[in-house]
């Protein structure tokens, strides 16, 4: 039965397809019969390029680009509204939200302008949608019952309906499931009545959605699948995709999990060709579901990583249009500021240039006489010094104020590069230890994962949250010494006492991968310096050497006791840094690898301890052979007191057991 109905699906699939392509190539057809560049000519443009829409973004952009361009040149501004609104109607499809919201803004500015009450009710519309889709459901209603009330005074049932849907949709997205369902059985109402297949298909879909959202599965099945039928039939793929989705989660929750699985598969496959991040994103989250559905705990495991590892690349995908778009904009009010000092600026000159033409015309006519003359040059004379000393003055203000500008730009793009570190470590580094560990408590806490197997992922999440507490205390010193600057607190200490305490914070990640710890100090040693910066320097080192040596490698700490200065050195047997890597080590690029248990790090802890050595009248710098190890060297001045070496001791920490040499 499945099969003859695939097949008549697809004989409608291709019956539609001809048909729009005809419909497609008539218009082109009408374009090409009307080469002559007027307003009929415009609105046939805008028309094709309205036809592509949701299928061809390259094929919307072109019309509507053409149809803008000649808008222009014959300032006909309705033509210009309309090739707007059709130009982020194609950004929609690319999935750029925010680029979509700035044209739609200026689309509708226009329209309030000439008074359009159509095209301020389709505007609105498109608006309440966008926020919608960004997940602000709350200012979307705003915008969505104005264009409720303008459609409804146009009188306009297709749009009210189209209208009432979203107003559904936002209802969805607060979780009020019945003020949703009361606006979307008012637009089925309405779009039963027209006949509307590809507008109840998104209703259908909605409905289900509300009763999804109620857990009455076997409710939203029949809409989904009702949903699936109209959009096949308008040639929707996307909608087609997602009611693959939809349906597959019903028949999960339904626990037919073969035919979940199929449907699935199903929109899996319609959507590698449509290759919509979204839907794949929703692809893992609902295979994850089906699998620990039906016990399959490994492969929930797995779908949910790839669920989590996929909502990691579209925050930083969203967070890098954001970062463009809001550097555009500032770019664009610092020109639009500019131009105005320069406007006012030759206002000045303007109004100058006046004043002085009008005394020009004003002397000419008293040349009756020589002493009427001299009087009148005179009076120029005293105007003109007052007017330059007037505009030096003004120029000296303009060029204080321009040069406060510059600052504060200088402090912005600071500000911007902190804040930009920042975001990068948090959506990358410090989000997927987190990620990882709420999969692994969404298993545990349905009683769907055994303690054994909890307890070897937990080794695995310690490590990564012990990497990420380190990242996090150099991002925040780091963070610091941009906003805020460094205040160093010198004072003579025992580097010895802090060298231990470190090494008894980092004896469980050497144990972790069995690394012996060694350090010879004969002594206690005094020295000179702020003992919080050298204390997070220790960390920085001897956890960057345990986290590039492999499993049953060395790390032991060295000094030399010179006459002024005492030099420590930090050495393994590791990776190494390759020769064209080593000149990124200390400089501001944040340079940052992968150790040898994959541990990730932030690029912060080198150039922060070469900071913080400097700044403590000390000097840092390695040696390091590609696959032999790396030693760490830096110098701190002694404290004035310092007396000749004695006595001191090697600690030696492998996995469960500690011992003390003396030396």
């Amino acid at each position: 039965m499945r099969i003859v109905q695939s097949n008549l699906y697809a004989y409608i699939y291709v019956v539609l397809l001809c048909t729009l392509v005809t419909n497609a190539s008539a218009q082109i057809t009408e374009v090409e019969k009307h080469p002559q560049k007027d307003t009929v000519r415009i609105r046939l443009l805008n028309q094709l390029s309205r036809s592509f829409f949701p299928k061809d973004a390259a094929k919307t952009a072109q019309y509507a680009n053409e149809a803008l361009k000649l808008s222009d040149s014959l300032h006909f501004k309705t033509g210009i509204m309309w090739a707007t609104r059709n130009l982020a109607l194609a950004e929609n499809i690319k999935g750029n939200l925010e680029k979509q919201m700035d044209l739609t803004v200026n689309a509708l500015k226009l329209a309030d302008e000439l008074k359009d009450d159509y095209a301020a009710g389709v505007l609105n519309t498109d608006l309440g949608n966008i926020l919608v889709e960004q997940d602000q459901p709350r200012q979307a209603l705003r915008y969505q019952k104005k264009a409720l009330r303008i459609k409804q005074a146009l009188g306009q049932p297709a749009e009210i309906a189209r209208t009432l849907n979203s107003i559904g949709s936002s209802y969805i997205r607060l979780n009020k499931p019945d003020s949703a369902l009361h606006f979307l059985l008012e637009s089925e109402r309405i779009k039963l009545s027209l006949n509307d297949h590809p507008g109840l298909a998104i209703t259908y879909e909605n409905i289900g959605l509300v009763y999804t959202e109620k857990q009455r599965y076997g409710m939203a099945l029949p809409y989904f699948e009702i949903s699936e039928q109209y959009h096949k039939e308008s040639d929707n793929l996307n909608g087609l995709v997602k009611a693959h989705l939809n349906i597959g989660f019903a028949k999960t929750m339904l626990h037919r999990f073969e035919e979940a699985e199929q449907e699935l598969a199903e929109a899996a496959q319609l959507n590698s060709n449509l290759k919509n991040m979204k839907n794949t994103l929703i692809y893992h989250k609902n295979m994850a579901t089906l699998d620990s559905a039906r016990g399959n705990y490994a492969g929930a495991l797995a779908n949910y990583k790839q669920f989590s590892r996929m909502n990691e690349e579209m925050f930083s995908l969203e967070k890098t249009k954001f970062i463009a778009n809001t550097k555009e904009k500032y770019e664009s009010e610092k020109k639009q500021h500019e131009n105005k000092l320069l406007r006012k600026e030759q206002q000045l000159h303007l109004a100058t240039i006046k004043q002085q033409r009008i005394l020009v015309i004003f002397c000419t006519m008293l040349l009756l006489g020589l002493f009427v003359i001299t009087a009148v040059l005179y009076l120029m004379y005293r105007r003109q010094q007052e007017l330059y000393t007037q505009l030096n003055h003004r120029n000296i203000q303009v060029q204080q104020q321009n040069k406060i500008i510059m600052e504060q730009n200088a402090a912005l793009e600071s500000g911007s590069q902190v804040k930009d570190k920042i975001f990068s470590v948090i959506s990358h580094d410090l989000r997927s230890p987190l990620a990882i560990l709420e999969g692994l408590l969404f298993l545990l806490r349905d009683d769907k994962m055994s303690e054994e197997q909890f307890r070897i992922f937990s080794h695995e999440l310690w490590r990564d949250m012990k990497n990420t507490a380190y990242m996090m205390d150099n991002l925040l010193q780091w963070a610091s010494s941009q906003m805020k600057g460094i205040h160093v607190t010198p004072d003579d200490f025992d580097i010895s006492t802090i060298l231990k305490s470190e090494f008894e914070l980092l004896q469980s990640l050497a144990r972790q991968k069995e690394i012996t710890l060694t350090h010879e100090l004969h002594r206690p040693i005094m020295v000179y310096a702020d003992p919080d910066m050298i204390r997070l320097v220790l960390r920085n080192l001897i956890s960057n050497a345990i986290k590039f040596t492999p499993m049953n490698g060395c790390v032991n700490i060295n000094y030399l006791l010179l006459p002024d200065k005492l030099e420590l050195i930090v050495q393994d047997n590791g990776l190494g840094i390759a020769v064209a890597d080593q000149a990124k080590v200390f400089s501001n690029i944040y340079y940052s690898t992968i150790g040898t248990r994959n541990e990730k790090g932030c690029g912060l802890g080198l150039p922060l301890s070469k900071d913080f050595i400097e700044r403590n009248n000390g000097r840092i710098w390695f040696h390091s052979t590609s696959g032999k190890g790396t030693s760490f060297h830096f110098t701190l001045p002694l404290s004035a007191g310092e007396e000749t070496p004695g006595r001191g001791y090697t600690i030696i920490v492998k996995e469960n057991q500690e011992s003390v040499v003396s030396n």
